[in-house]
């Protein structure tokens, strides 16, 4: 069974975000990340198994960004999906988040719709 991460600094996020996915009938196993630094020893040990990150912006230790800026020079996780799920809705950081990957999944501005979100998670997950 392929894993989602989540990477919230926020703990209740990461509950809503991991209920949400449980109550639509999505069954992969989720795995959770305070910070970009705690996902990325997360994802060492588990990248095989991720078929999607759900990431948050604005986090203590390590943003998301500087956390997208280390995995996709890794080609082992570089092809991972990335869902950036964030409270800043400006042109200006999709841009940027855009421009650090490339291949970005999805830029989701909190708060956001349950179905918004899904539609976006739904085409990663199995």
């Amino acid at each position: 069974m392929m894993k989602i991460l989540i990477v919230d600094d926020s703990n209740l996020e990461r509950k809503l975000l991991s209920s949400l996915i449980k109550k639509n009938g999505i069954e992969n196993e989720v795995l959770q990340a305070e910070n970009g630094e705690v996902a990325l020893q997360i994802l060492a040990s588990n990248y095989k198994d991720i078929c999607l990150i759900l990431l948050d912006w604005q986090m203590p230790v390590m943003s998301g960004i500087e956390f997208m800026e280390g995995v996709v020079k890794v080609p082992q996780v570089a092809t991972i999906p990335i869902v950036m799920v964030s409270a800043s809705g400006s042109e200006e950081n999709k841009k940027k988040a855009r421009d650090t990957n490339p291949n970005l999944a999805g830029y989701v501005v909190k708060p956001y719709k349950p179905e918004d979100l899904l539609s976006v998670i739904r085409p990663h997950v199995k």
